[in-house]
């Protein structure tokens, strides 16, 4: 049977025109068209939104023209979505990014991001989340290699960056993997000094607004040591930023 059919047109007067047997097949069809074109949908707007989320973090500054990359979960298939290895990452186009396994398989053309190791520990370490970024913002960079620590400057870095964990310099590849690894249990946004920054979301708008909210918190910060006083938030204040925020 080809085409939409209406159940008026499947039943006369109360009886069935076809086998019951053919009725369960037809709206199993139906169901499984459905589902196909859900994930075809869902499919294409994580591909959207992955190359946007690149020229995003080109055009704030966040990369260079060939640092940094980024991931999202295709959970209906179990893959990933993540930028490629050696292109121009502020203009990244949809057809550019690469299919991946959970387990590290490359599905169909492109070669994944050198970080590819680190992303996909990302996704075994912390079920929930739908997508990682991991960029090079440059005065959170500096602070965090040149200090060990990004304290709460403010409370938007304190409600949606929260706790920031840095660990030593370790080069991409699987042993950056096991660098963050820890860190990645206990944190959304880890830091490798002289490198740059991971940072976890639910989806990419949170993971990159992130790495945003860290970078603007950096240059106040160093902003205020050129002025010669730092003031940070207090325990207590980041404790009445979170109540607040935490009843909206």
């Amino acid at each position: 049977m080809h085409g939409r059919v209406s159940l008026q047109k499947l039943c006369y007067r109360g009886r069935w025109e076809i086998e019951p047997l053919k009725l369960v097949a037809y709206f199993w069809l139906i169901s499984t068209r459905k589902r196909e074109t859900q994930d075809m949908s869902t499919f294409q707007k994580s591909r959207t939104g992955l190359a946007e989320t690149m020229h995003r973090l080109y055009q704030r500054g966040l990369i260079s023209g060939v640092g940094g990359n980024a991931s999202v979960l295709i959970s209906s298939e179990n893959n990933i979505l993540i930028t490629p290895s050696g292109y121009f990452k502020g203009g990244i186009a949809e057809g550019d990014l690469v299919r991946v396994t959970l387990d590290g398989k490359v599905v169909g053309p492109g070669q994944p991001s050198s970080e590819l190791p680190t992303h996909i520990e990302c996704y075994r370490l912390r079920k929930e989340i739908g997508a990682v970024v991991h960029a090079h913002p440059p005065a959170a960079v500096a602070l965090a290699s040149a200090t060990g620590t990004i304290p709460s400057i403010t409370p938007e870095q304190t409600v949606l960056v929260g706790r920031v964990e840095i660990v030593n310099f370790s080069p991409p590849g699987e042993l950056g993997a096991k660098a963050v690894s820890s860190s990645l249990k206990r944190a959304n946004v880890v830091g490798i000094r002289n490198h740059g920054f991971f940072a976890l979301g639910k989806d990419l708008h949170e993971a990159a607004s992130r790495l945003e909210v860290l970078e603007e918190a950096a240059k106040i910060y160093l902003a205020m040591s050129q002025l010669g006083k730092i003031s940070s938030l207090s325990e207590k204040e980041v404790r009445e930023i979170r109540e607040f925020y935490s009843k909206e």
